[in-house]
């Protein structure tokens, strides 16, 4: 990107609406101008309209400074965007990092790529063969509704960016991120960005707990309207009663530390050469009183709220308009526009990005175009006057095209006067296409048959982990019969073990079947008859699409509570361990997936009545004889008839684990 003259960096928050427009002075950057404007409410309030609020906001700004000029950089919220990174094998030619990371691209991120908006950058240090790649996504229909305000308005944007790598870059240029770890809390409205930088690596995290949850508790504890509450949040460091406002905020306080512990934890067991250095705090949160102080004791790393940046001034005021790191984001997407960004990623959609770019066009096209007129004009008249002359040499080509001498015509034209030799090569041109469109039409099937072929191998990797999480699922059989390799063996194993059939602790799988669906939230999961099968469950976010599979188990267990337990009472041993196991070994974090609804159901040939339950029946019917007595076992020749056969269904959702679930026991 040519980094134009002055650059708008516009961050529009739930709160308020902030700018700042630099522009590129000697080898530094100088503030032009900012802009702050506070919303008369909260988005996210149940009284507010936020549509009125941005248009307000917008109208204010555009009333106050002339962008005609100017570029525009507009941040998105980073509870909106998709961040994932991951270390790239080794890579000899550097033109196949796009091709490698297009296919980290498909894997990581849990959408089909048709909805979203996503980029990479690539980070590499200095002497070290280790390159990183992180990967951002948005949904389309996000970034459109949040580009429809600013185009309502007139306003185009020249590149789109999250916030945390906004305020990333902002903190890298203004030199507060080197070699050690550096640590970036900004605590907004409804989410905190956390932010762990180094001078060449970056890696980022959405907590879902923000300014408004102190607002929430303090409407709890004092019974106040959500507006009173705000008030009092933000005079809170002057109130008398600060002491009781931090007693009422304080299980707030906790939540955001335990999530910040658990976030940096797995950063630095996943960064194991990296150490972490300083703590910077931004966001109007860090006015509360304590809460520098609390998150400083408890993370035991220096934490200082920005106040200032070094390499910028910005203009002073009152409120939030003079904290610096209220701008931060904003610092950063200009910072970007004027090409001067570490990360470079963007998220503007490639047919906004074009369509812009052609209407930039116009006034080229158009001194072209006439241009071409005046070119064209000149060619008639002279055309005219050679017409008499080319009539002369009028004939027929006296050659007819086919399919077999087009392209012989072409590359070797006859000798013919310059009429009849043009009617000749556009004949055999028009011949060419002809047959090109024929041999493009045949290809369609088979291009179609690949594109169907290449959608199945997406989830290729990630059934071979959902099967392993099965199979580690199932218990594991006692010494010596876990070790049969085959029929004979297993027979002899269990003689020697000496244990009835209901006291092996085995279950058997027998069939495992799958379908995908856009979305599981739209499937129903029976939950059985067990009422340790409701564990908790992962509800989707508002206008989130998960897609997944409803996989199927069906299988038997050799075991019984006593010969009078009814099938609730003969499931609860595949309930407490199997069903149980399966939302352990299924919920993992970096898996791609995770387990989430979970049923548990008597199959039909485990209930009273259902005659040749089982394998006996299948080897009865395939043998049409009448059943005897009982089932038998095929392979150890026992009665199988008290077997306890189950359907399991499994709600498979294809994206990671919900962050904020750190723990692999649900």
């Amino acid at each position: 990107m040519a980094g134009p003259q002055t650059v708008w960096g516009i961050d529009v928050g739930k709160s308020a609406f902030k700018a700042v427009r630099l522009r590129a002075a000697g080898e530094g950057v100088e503030v032009v101008s900012t802009d702050y404007i506070e919303h008369s409410k909260i988005m996210s309030q149940q009284d507010a309209d936020p549509d009125a609020l941005w248009s307000s906001a917008l109208e204010k700004f555009l009333a106050k400074n002339d962008i005609t000029n100017d570029n525009i950089v507009i941040g998105v919220p980073g509870q909106q965007t998709l961040a994932r990174f991951s270390k790239l094998p080794p890579v000899e030619n550097k033109k196949k990092i796009p091709d490698i990371v297009r296919y980290e691209a498909d894997q990581q991120i849990p959408f089909d790529m048709d909805e979203v908006v996503w980029d990479y950058q690539v980070f590499e240090a200095e002497g070290s063969p280790d390159v990183e790649v992180g990967i951002f996504a948005i949904k389309r229909e996000l970034i459109r509704d949040h580009l429809v305000h600013f185009d309502s308005q007139g306003i185009e944007a020249f590149a789109v960016q999250a916030a945390p790598l906004a305020a990333y870059n902002a903190m890298h240029y203004d030199g507060l991120i080197g070699d050690q770890a550096t640590v970036i809390i900004d605590i907004g409205t409804e989410s905190t960005d956390l932010i762990v930088g180094t001078e060449s690596s970056l890696w980022t995290r959405s907590i879902q707990l923000g300014g408004n949850n102190f607002t929430e508790a303090l409407v709890k504890a004092f019974k106040l309207s959500f507006s009173k509450a705000e008030t009092l949040k933000r005079t809170a460091a002057t109130s008398k009663y600060a002491r009781q406002i931090f007693q009422a905020m304080r299980p707030v306080f906790a939540d955001l530390v335990q999530e910040l512990q658990r976030s940096v934890g797995y950063y630095t067991a996943t960064h194991r050469d990296v150490d972490l250095g300083k703590v910077y705090g931004m966001g109007n949160a860090f006015k509360l009183p304590g809460l520098q102080k609390y998150i400083k004791q408890n993370l035991q790393l220096d934490l200082t709220k920005i106040d200032s940046f070094s390499k910028i001034k910005l203009p002073s005021a009152e409120g939030g308009a003079g904290d610096a790191s209220n701008y931060s984001v904003a610092y950063g997407l200009a910072l970007q526009g004027l090409d001067l960004g570490k990360v470079t990623s963007n998220l503007l959609p490639p047919e906004i990005a074009m369509a812009s770019a052609w209407k930039k066009k116009r006034p080229f096209l158009a001194a072209s175009a006439a241009c071409l007129l005046l070119t064209a004009g000149v060619v008639w008249f002279r055309g005219m006057t050679d017409r008499n002359t080319l009539e002369a040499n009028s004939g027929e080509p006296g050659q007819s095209v086919t399919d077999d001498n087009a392209w012989g015509i072409i590359m070797n034209p006859p000798d013919l006067n310059p009429r009849p030799y043009g009617k000749l090569i556009s004949l055999a041109a028009r011949n060419l296409k002809s047959q090109h469109s024929n041999l493009s039409a045949q290809g369609t099937a088979e291009i179609d048959k690949a594109t169907k072929i290449e959608k199945l191998l997406a989830n290729r990797t990630v059934w071979v982990k959902i099967v392993t999480a099965i199979h580690e699922a199932l218990p594991i059989p006692p010494e010596g019969i876990k070790n049969a390799t085959n029929a004979e063996e297993y027979v002899q194993a269990i003689k020697s073990a000496g244990l009835g059939r209901e006291k092996r602790g085995e279950i058997f799988i027998e069939s495992l079947t799958s379908k995908f669906v856009p979305d599981v939230d739209e499937v129903e999961v029976d939950r059985g008859d067990y009422s340790e099968a409701s564990t908790k469950t992962y509800e989707k976010k508002d206008g989130v699409t998960r897609p997944g599979f409803i996989v199927e188990l069906r299988g038997y267990a050799p075991h019984k509570k006593d010969t009078g337990a009814n099938d609730i009472e003969r499931g609860l041993y595949v309930n407490s361990t199997f069903v149980k196991s399966l939302r352990k070994t299924g919920r993992v974090l970096g898996q791609g997936f995770f387990f989430n609804r979970i049923g548990l159901r008597v199959a039909e040939e485990s209930k009273p009545g259902a005659k040749g339950r089982g394998r006996g029946r299948e080897q009865n019917d395939r043998q049409n004889q009448p059943e005897g007595p009982g089932d038998v076992d095929p392979i150890t020749g026992e009665k199988s008839d008290d077997d306890y056969h189950f359907r399991i269904v499994i709600e498979v959702v294809l994206g990671d684990l919900p962050e904020e679930e750190k723990s692999t026991t649900p």
